[in-house]
């Protein structure tokens, strides 16, 4: 493979950047929960998506009830529209 064909190549990746919204019920500094967002995003390294690279990752905590749970799924749905 020539210079030009290796170019061309890294010229036609695919350079978007997917979102994952993630809702946790749970407190965000609680190190049970700090532990699984961290396997998570592990995992998802390891299969080559890098957060803030190809990836954005928007985690929405919600500590209390269940009831708030809707109104932080609307607002993730709500940052498509920002892409």
């Amino acid at each position: 493979m020539n210079r030009r064909e290796v170019i061309t190549l890294l010229g036609r990746q695919d350079r978007r950047v997917r979102r994952i919204g993630v809702l946790m019920s749970g407190d965000e500094n609680d190190p049970v929960y700090k532990s699984r967002v961290s396997a998570f995003t592990q995992a998802l390294a390891d299969l080559g998506w890098r957060n803030g690279r190809n990836v954005q990752m928007d985690p929405r905590w919600h500590a209390v009830t269940p009831i708030g749970y809707e109104a932080l799924a609307q607002e993730l749905v709500g940052l498509q529209l920002l892409l």
